[in-house]
């Protein structure tokens, strides 16, 4: 175990350059037991340190296919045993520069390793217009509240529900106009924001005078106001609720970010053995499928059984909830959601 800690800090030690760095191999331990089969189990110390090296470098496992299990130690019976020995780890450099690179195990034949190909692939398409979620960071700017105030002061034709949802249908096209023209992107802000900064203290250097120093406090005040939005971005992006103030420097935190960018489906098989690749055909195979499982399932009658079940609770609680909810027990339940939570499937 020292000899395999070693050897971890030994790697870790040559890839804190600027350039993007790969690190593929044996590493001859596993990160859970899920990734054997058979044999003794692995201790938890050893797995605990592979994944905190992992976790501190900031590395990203590239995504996989063929065997679950890359080595397998050759014995027969009761004593041959399977474990994912073998594989390939990214920094957030190279993550982002190929999010679709790929390892392939392939069988094993004269080794009791799995040979690895990696692939390297590019993003290969983007599908339709991007979903909307709302930015938590939106809020606290103060044209915000008045974006919305328009929207819901328009007279909308409906009752209930519906009224709602075309009231936040609504809302979503004004907040993407809004933040295209009025709020803008974080990073150029901070970008532009630095940049001026700059420029002021190296006139302050050569002449200093109260007009340029009182710019330069306005214009850092501003830069701290951007800086924790686009700390509030990243936080949400993320979906790591616990992290704490200054996380989004550290190689964890960026390695975390990078994983949610690559959940994206990129081929599908179907049970007739076609394989569906582009956009257009995943869009409609996907659609054909719950189409036909919708259409082929038996249109009957199914009996009513509520008669029995026996009442578990009194007729005073049964009341209390199936009685309306009051306007303030809505508005508390909507208030008890945390602010900082990740977008629903609506985006909101």
């Amino acid at each position: 175990m020292y000899e395999r800690k070693v050897l971890w800090e030994d790697l870790s030690s040559q890839s804190l350059g600027s350039e993007p760095c790969l690190i593929a191999g044996d590493f001859n331990i596993i990160r859970n037991n899920s990734e054997r089969k058979g044999g003794c189990p692995r201790p938890n110390a050893a797995m605990e340190d592979f994944n905190n090296w992992i976790h501190q470098g900031g590395l990203v496992e590239m995504r996989s296919k063929g065997n679950n299990y890359s080595w397998c130690n050759g014995q027969s019976g009761l004593a041959r045993s399977w474990a994912k020995l073998d594989r390939v780890f990214m920094d957030v450099p190279l993550f982002s520069s190929f999010p679709n690179a790929i390892c392939s195990y392939l069988p094993r034949t004269t080794s009791d390793h799995s040979p690895m190909v990696i692939e390297f692939k590019m993003d290969p398409f983007s599908y339709g217009p991007s979903p909307f979620r709302f930015q938590q960071m939106w809020v606290d700017h103060p044209q915000f509240l008045y974006c919305i105030r328009q929207v819901w002061s328009e007279t909308v034709v409906g009752q209930g529900l519906s009224k709602l949802a075309m009231k936040l249908k609504k809302t979503k096209v004004a907040l993407r106009e809004w933040n295209k023209h009025i709020f803008g992107h974080t990073t150029k802000h901070i970008n532009a924001l630095e940049r001026h900064i700059e420029e002021l203290d190296h006139k302050l250097h050569i002449n200093w005078d109260e007009a340029t120093e009182r710019d330069l406090l306005i214009s850092a005040a501003e830069l701290d106001i951007w800086i924790r939005r686009e700390d509030t971005r990243l936080s949400q992006m993320s979906k790591i609720k616990w992290k704490m103030e200054g996380d989004r420097n550290t190689k964890f935190f960026h390695a975390c970010l990078a994983n949610k960018r690559r959940k994206r489906v990129m081929d599908m098989r179907c049970s007739n053995g076609m394989i569906f690749n582009s956009p257009e055909s995943l869009h409609q195979g996907a659609v054909d499928f719950f189409s036909n499982f919708l259409k082929g399932m038996p249109n009957r009658s199914l009996p009513n059984l509520s008669s029995l079940i026996s009442p578990v609770i009194s007729v005073a609680d049964s009341n209390i909830l199936c009685s309306v909810p009051t306007l303030n027990e809505v508005f508390s339940a909507l208030s008890s959601i945390p602010s900082n939570s990740a977008p629903g499937p609506d985006g909101f």
